[in-house]
């Protein structure tokens, strides 16, 4: 049998001969996930240590990075809190953040932070929308990472969002125990995977709460409003779908928002038709975000748990880095409904819309 050789090692997985070496000889340098994926391909062609392997749950220090489209700067508001919760968690493990924001038009071999290259950091949280072919070129490059509120889903990754179903449940059923039955959803669900899982929510809210009351609840989607990797977007469906709802001949008298900017953008276009909040069209949103509180009427909304969705982010890639062969993980976790002026009740006795 020809004797196993580190080019070998290196041309199995793609690497450079320099990587395996130092990968095999323990060097700080390079992150754990490629240390143990290079360690474990070792040991599968029969390569003869020289010495012990390493354990990869001594890492007690170092640098992680956080990658996230670079429009999201524009939202620091949510994103800036999830930060914080990552920052802190971090730090109590004696690890650094590097932050990076990405112009996700360029390819990943320009957009991805060149400590990733260098192997300077020892592993990433991945927040947002980032392409699929960034995430392919880091499962390319052996390195361990975690997604944080991303818009895919993928089982070979550890991934922590908000429970964004249930919250938007909570949400719609709290209108109709209110009076409403003509409702609305306002945003695009195939925007992400969050605006998915809360007209998810919604839809079967109204399914639910229709048949346990055995009451008619009428309810329509109204897109043209939505998130990306570049930002928020609206567009002119919004403003026809807003007009309709309100002018048609039972109108919509609730609407659930996506997320508390569409909430804003809806409000906005309410008030330009002479529609109050909430008398004529109670409204609901979901992040809580610190306008929610300042608008008139407070905005009711659903809130998340930014800061400890980002620590339990951070906990989760130092797992992913400590110990590589732990099953991926989806942690979901609980939102909390928040009422404010911006609903209304409508009385028992007002007739439904037929």
């Amino acid at each position: 049998m020809n004797k196993v050789t580190l080019q070998m090692i290196a041309d199995r997985l793609n690497v450079s001969k320099a990587l395996v070496s130092k990968a095999l000889s323990g060097d700080s340098a390079v992150n754990e996930g490629t240390k143990e994926t290079i360690w474990k391909t070792a040991e599968e062609m029969g390569y003869r240590f020289k010495k012990p392997k390493p354990s990869s749950a001594e890492v007690h220090s170092g640098m992680m990075a956080v990658l996230m489209p670079r429009a999201y700067l524009d939202d620091m508001e949510y994103w800036g809190n999830v930060i914080q919760g990552i920052e802190k968690e971090l730090l109590k493990h004696n690890f650094s953040m590097l932050l990076s924001s990405i112009d996700i038009s360029l390819p990943p071999k320009e957009g991805l932070l060149s400590a990733i290259e260098d192997h300077k950091v020892n592993g990433a949280i991945v927040m947002g929308h980032l392409p699929n072919n960034y995430i392919d070129a880091l499962k390319e490059k052996h390195f361990p990472f975690i997604i944080l509120d991303a818009n895919m889903h993928d089982p070979t990754l550890d991934h922590v969002l908000a429970n964004n179903y249930l919250g938007a449940y909570e949400a719609s059923i709290y209108l109709m125990e209110q009076g409403h039955r003509n409702l609305a959803f306002v945003g695009d669900p195939d925007t992400s995977w969050s605006f998915k899982e809360r007209y998810r929510g919604f839809r079967e809210a109204v399914m639910d709460y229709a048949k346990r009351c055995g009451e008619p609840v009428w309810a329509k989607l109204i897109g043209g409003v939505g998130v990306s990797g570049t930002g928020m977007y609206t567009h002119p469906e919004l403003d026809q779908g807003i007009r309709d709802s309100v002018t048609q001949n039972s109108p919509i008298t609730a609407m659930f928002c996506a997320n508390d900017l569409t909430a804003f953008e809806t409000l906005k276009r309410l008030n330009e038709l002479g529609k109050q909040c909430p008398d004529d069209v109670s409204i609901v949103g979901f992040d809580d975000t610190t306008l929610a509180k300042l608008l008139r009427p407070n905005l009711t909304t659903v809130k998340v748990p930014k800061t400890a969705i980002g620590g339990r982010a951070a906990e989760l890639i130092l797992r992913r880095i400590r110990y590589p062969e732990v099953a991926p993980g989806l942690v979901m976790l609980s939102t909390e409904l928040v009422t404010r002026d911006s609903v209304r009740t409508i009385p028992a006795d007002v007739p439904a819309a037929e």
